[in-house]
């Protein structure tokens, strides 16, 4: 079966799309920080590691609001560059919202049933098989745990308003009883510990959210796009990310709740933070930004770069 990777990216510090920003208004600066569009600047080596480790890989979507990079090989047979023009309603355009992207993944010309999205913060570190994101059989694979919103800052109420949607629509004691070996699975470790202290509750919390690249099937994400196009339509109507917004999370929390996935173990991948050494070991890594100024920023960023440029070669989706 093809596997294709779509790639949401974002170069921040593009004046171009600077000055298209700054012509509107953001309602919550607290959701949308300049340190939700900062690039890395590893795109580069974000394609170097995929050729490396995932050269299964089918092909690439990266999409794009009209920043192409100079260096990329754009006839390349595995690339489309795809704008945001090219599959999003006009009357959403511009956005600077990446839950209102998301909305739209599935509408995305030529994409293949199975897909796997990435932020460009999320990497593959170590050669990897299919297996990782779908079965043999082509299942997503994902991980059943229970957890708790952690409102910490207004990022959370993502996971509530997704959870609010689930909890209108199914009850936990369902998925305990058709799919306990599900919730329970000897691949992930310790969290069967947290899953059966929050067992009690009647209701959804939250679930395990991993830093990973998620697997989808389209069919899938289109069936649940439709489900609750109303919150679908608002969300992807949003020029900027608001407190009400829902995201792709939706798609994967609605396949927890009704057994349509494989049990996979958490260990494959790491969240590690700029300036953190690189889980060398892991598969998966994503790597996160601490608001640092922008002088440890650039010290950081560089510092990634070179690491990638010592292991990883020039790949032919490069001129």
């Amino acid at each position: 079966m093809p596997i294709d990777f779509v790639l949401l990216w974002v170069d921040g510090q593009d004046e171009t799309w600077l000055k298209e920003k700054n012509k509107y208004a953001i309602h919550d600066d607290t959701l949308n920080g300049d340190e939700r569009y900062r690039d890395y600047g590893t795109l580069k080596y974000w394609f170097r590691m995929v050729a490396t480790n995932a050269p299964w890989v089918n092909h690439v979507f990266l999409v794009t609001d009209n920043q192409i990079p100079e260096w990329l090989n754009q006839t390349h047979p595995k690339l489309t560059i795809v704008r945001h023009a090219d599959f999003m309603p006009a009357d959403t355009l511009p956005t600077f919202n990446s839950n209102a992207i998301q909305m739209y993944i599935h509408k995305i010309k030529g994409l293949s049933e199975h897909f796997v999205i990435f932020d460009d913060d999320m990497f593959i570190n170590k050669p990897i098989k299919s297996t990782v994101f779908f079965s043999q059989a082509g299942t997503p694979r994902d991980i059943l745990g229970f957890n708790v919103i952690n409102p910490v800052d207004q990022f959370a109420h993502l996971f509530v308003n997704n959870l609010a949607l689930i909890n209108q629509n199914y009850q936990k004691k369902d998925l305990i009883r058709r799919h306990f070996f599900k919730l329970f699975n000897w691949r992930y470790g310790v969290l069967n510990i947290l899953n059966l202290y929050l067992l009690p509750w009647p209701s959804f919390t939250r679930f395990f959210d991993p830093h990973f690249p998620y697997a989808y099937l389209k069919s899938e994400y289109e069936s649940v796009m439709t489900k609750y196009s109303r919150q679908q339509g608002a969300t992807g109507h949003h020029r900027f990310r608001e407190i009400s917004d829902i995201s792709h999370w939706l798609v994967r929390y609605e396949r927890l709740v009704t057994g349509h996935f494989n049990p996979i173990g958490r260990k494959i991948g790491e969240l590690v933070y700029l300036g953190d050494p690189i889980p060398e070991q892991k598969s998966l890594i994503t790597i996160g930004d601490k608001r640092l100024s922008e002088s440890q920023f650039d010290v950081e960023t560089r510092k990634i770069r070179s690491y990638f440029e010592d292991n990883y070669s020039k790949s032919n989706i490069e001129k």
